[in-house]
């Protein structure tokens, strides 16, 4: 009898010491992870509808575009920049490219398996990405958020300050905001003083056929700088394409063509060496002028600059170089 009564006592004791180390364990296991949740993620909806949980203070961000690429640049320190699209390093598209130099990892597309190999804490992708590459992301783990780039001045603005959120850095979004601001107020104050009937037509022909037409981004830009874009001052319709007989209808005053290390030598072939173009008025003025890529496709936080050069080439007896203050 004594015997069963020491056995039953050790085998009590052996359960209670279990039961004790289960409750130990969970007491110190769960109460970390979920303090850790609270104080390191925060949860924002992407641009799709779908809510997304996102470090505080991501580390390793890629996104999915060169235009984000240069946004982001201005935002953080490259060793958080896990991947940069190769176009970005290029002085003529971007104007963050002695920075994007920086950063070690180059990306000419954007494959999913390469993507996830990159371990990304945080990926920015614009709308038109594919459905399966996101939901192939998220299904990896991976917290992917979509940013609408818009087709606006104001939207490149909201564009900024919502990445700026996303990757812990608000201040710097409400900075460049400011500063485009300040910009446009002095450029528009510029431009008001240009009578009407000195207002100018401009062509900005790009390879991305009707990119730059009626309702696009360029077309709004127009809008801040001036000056008549000339396919919607035509009444062309969206996104069509720039025909030989549709360009000589537009007769713009000015043709600006993309430029890279040099003007793009396609365009530059078929506009100074087509017989039917050489009656226009861009022509006859010598108007057909190149201009740094990174000015025309200029969705990020150089936008104000950008449309100021961009004036000083359509208008340069109005706006004088020595006239722009140096910092805004």
């Amino acid at each position: 009898m004594a015997f069963w009564k020491i056995y039953r006592k050790i085998i009590i004791a052996g359960l209670l010491a279990i039961l004790c180390l289960i409750s130990l364990s969970g007491c110190s296991v769960h109460p970390v992870i979920d303090s850790t949740s609270e104080k390191y993620t925060k949860t924002v909806e992407s641009a799709d509808g779908v809510i997304v949980k996102i470090p505080d203070y991501p580390k390793r961000i890629v996104t999915l575009t060169s235009a984000y690429d240069t946004v982001l640049l201005g935002l953080i320190d490259t060793s958080r920049i896990a991947a940069i699209s190769s176009l970005v390093k290029y002085e003529g598209y971007s104007m963050e490219w002695e920075k994007a130099k920086q950063v070690k990892t180059q990306l000419y597309s954007y494959p999913f398996e390469k993507i996830v190999k990159l371990k990304p804490d945080l990926v920015l992708a614009p709308e038109y990405t594919s459905k399966d590459v996101i939901d192939g992301l998220r299904g990896m783990g991976i917290p992917t958020v979509v940013v609408d780039s818009g087709k606006t001045v104001e939207s490149t603005i909201k564009n900024i300050e919502t990445m700026a959120y996303l990757v812990g850095e608000p201040e710097k979004g409400a900075y460049y905001s400011r500063k485009i601001r300040t910009e446009i107020d002095w450029l528009q104050n510029q431009v008001n003083k240009i009578p009407e009937d000195k207002r100018r037509s401009v062509l900005f022909v790009s390879s991305m056929d009707g990119y730059t037409g009626t309702g696009s981004f360029f077309d709004d830009m127009s809008r801040y700088m001036g000056i008549y874009n000339a396919p919607s001052y035509r009444g062309y319709p969206p996104r069509i394409s720039f025909t030989d007989e549709r360009v000589i209808d537009m007769n713009p005053d000015y043709l600006l063509i993309p430029a890279y290390q040099t003007m793009d030598k396609g365009l530059e072939e078929r506009f100074l060496h087509t017989p039917a173009f050489q009656s226009m008025k861009a022509m006859r003025n010598n108007h057909v002028m190149p201009v740094r890529a990174a000015y025309l496709y200029t969705s990020n936080q150089h936008i104000g600059e950008a449309m100021i050069e961009i004036v000083k080439i359509v208008y340069p007896e109005y706006i004088q170089a020595d006239s722009i203050p140096k910092k805004f």
